[in-house]
């Protein structure tokens, strides 16, 4: 099992969009085989700074998700509202 992690931080003036589109990539990843559960967090003490935590049955299946064409195109809508490249991390339970 993997949690993957990957932090964004927007333009202010893009929050409508933000919601709308990051709430819209969580509907498609809930349908994507592997796929345990996840979460959209924003930050309380930078509101332009929005976190998505999944977890996941298999790393492989989460790369498929991560190259697939609804998340590339989405993800491209995504990357025109930030300010820096998104920060993606995978992390695995140890022990």
């Amino acid at each position: 099992m993997i949690t993957v992690i990957v932090e964004r931080r927007f333009k202010p003036q893009k929050a409508d969009e933000t919601e709308g589109l990051l709430a819209e990539l969580s509907r498609r990843i809930k349908r994507q085989s592997g796929y345990i559960a996840g979460e959209i967090l924003q930050s309380v003490n930078d509101p332009s700074i929005w976190t998505s935590v999944s977890t996941w049955a298999y790393s492989d299946q989460w790369h498929r998700w991560e190259v697939a064409e609804e998340r590339v195109e989405l993800t491209q809508k995504i990357e025109e509202m930030l300010v820096a490249p998104e920060k993606l991390s995978i992390f695995q339970i140890v022990g």
